[in-house]
């Protein structure tokens, strides 16, 4: 018992105390389990052993400890290992989730950037759409309309060709009597819009002949108020208005090359005085005749009975040539519209320029102020003829095939 008690001071107990270190808790179960199995091991051989040193077994039991001490570094060195390769991996996770991050970021803001583009787009197609779909309301609206003016027109086409099939079934004296009404309204537009009476006369001559050649008695009353039209267009006294204009126009034309009135500078001198002679006897007769000439030549005094008008410049008399074919214009339009104060006014001022600035000898300048002459006196006159008397009669011609009986008064 004594034997097996530890001394603190022996060397066994130095060595254990300075190679054990300290304890891992990961040892802690080995050790304990060496432990066991040394404490069985040391009761086994303890009867035979009794006479060991306690060198020989501190030194046994150091061999133990050391080597588990070793593992021990080696496996906290493989745990530090797997830390750092822990660590380090987590780190490159950690970045990549970050770098992950930020392209999510850029993609996100792309995609936003994308969606305001797409969404400005969308706007852009919704206007252009709603602006289509406006015009296409229009057009149908437009082509409704149409579509219903297309119906009316298929309707009155259908009317008239009804009436068309109706008038075919009528007698052919009805297109002769149609024939009749159109020539009484050509008669109607060249009386009261070319003021052409001759041309209506003949107009209504010929629509008399297709009434004749219709042999029906019962349009005598037709012929009656044509032939009353025909007297009334004759007795009419209207004014040759073309061949008016045409004179004018003329006169217009030669205006500018008439000469104008210059005072005649050209005056006869009477020389009566005798010529001197060579005798000496008259000497007193050759010196009266030289005085004359003398005197005779300083002062010289003609007489002119007429007025003496001032010279024209060159651009008063582009002036003058203006207004005289500006005065006869007025009178061509006064024509048309058949004023006769106008007209005859236009005329007498023209006529009166061309006397008084003109040269009144020349015979162009005659011509033309006798032209002037002539066309002053011609009166116009308008036509007082406002319808005829058949026009009527012929409408219920060709619309009911038959003129209708006029209703008596009551008695």
């Amino acid at each position: 018992m004594e034997n097996n008690k530890k001394d603190p001071n022996s060397p066994a107990h130095k060595d254990e105390k300075v190679i054990s270190p300290a304890q891992n808790p990961i040892e802690k179960p080995l050790q304990a389990k060496k432990a066991n199995a040394t404490s069985q091991q040391s009761a086994d051989n303890k009867n035979n052993n009794q006479t060991n040193s306690p060198v020989n077994n501190s030194r046994r039991k150091a061999k133990p400890s050391s080597w588990w001490i070793r593992i021990g570094v080696l496996f906290s060195l493989l745990v530090a290992i797997v830390a750092v390769a822990s660590c380090y991996w987590l780190y490159l996770q950690l970045s990549q989730q970050s770098q992950g991050q930020t392209q999510l970021e850029q993609s996100i803001t792309e995609q936003v950037t994308q969606n305001k583009s797409l969404k400005y787009e969308l706007q852009q197609t919704v206007m252009v759409s709603n602006k289509r779909f406006g015009t296409l309301e229009q057009q149908q609206l437009n082509d409704t309309k149409a579509y219903a003016k297309l119906a009316e027109l298929q309707q009155s086409n259908k009317q008239l060709q009804e009436r068309v099939a109706v008038i075919a079934q009528r007698s052919p004296n009805h297109w002769m009597a149609s024939e009749a009404e159109y020539l009484v309204r050509m008669a109607g537009r060249k009386l009261w819009l070319e003021n052409d009476p001759q041309t209506a006369i003949g107009l209504l001559q010929s629509a008399d002949e297709r009434i004749s050649a219709m042999k029906d008695p019962a349009l005598t009353l037709l012929r009656k108020a044509l032939a009353e039209d025909i007297i009334k267009v004759n007795a009419l006294k209207t004014t040759d208005i073309t061949n008016t204009i045409f004179d004018l126009d003329n006169i217009i034309n030669d205006v500018e090359g008439l000469p104008l009135n210059r005072v005649d500078e050209n005056f006869t001198e009477n020389k009566n005085t005798q010529a001197v002679t060579d005798s000496i006897d008259d000497w007193q007769q050759n010196l009266a005749t030289t005085w004359h000439e003398l005197t005779d030549g300083f002062i010289t005094i003609r007489k002119r009975t007429t007025d003496l008008e001032p010279l024209l410049s060159p651009e008063q008399q582009w002036y003058l040539v203006e207004n005289i074919r500006n005065k006869l214009l007025q009178a061509q339009l006064a024509l048309y519209r058949f004023d006769q104060v106008n007209y005859q006014q236009s005329i007498a001022l023209a006529d009166k320029w061309l006397q008084q600035y003109f040269d009144l000898t020349d015979p162009k300048t005659k011509a033309i102020i006798a032209s002037l002459d002539k066309l002053a006196k011609v009166k116009v006159e308008k036509v007082t003829l406002n319808k005829f008397q058949a026009s009527p009669l012929l409408q219920q011609l060709v619309t009911y095939g038959e003129i209708m009986p006029t209703q008596e008064p009551a008695q």
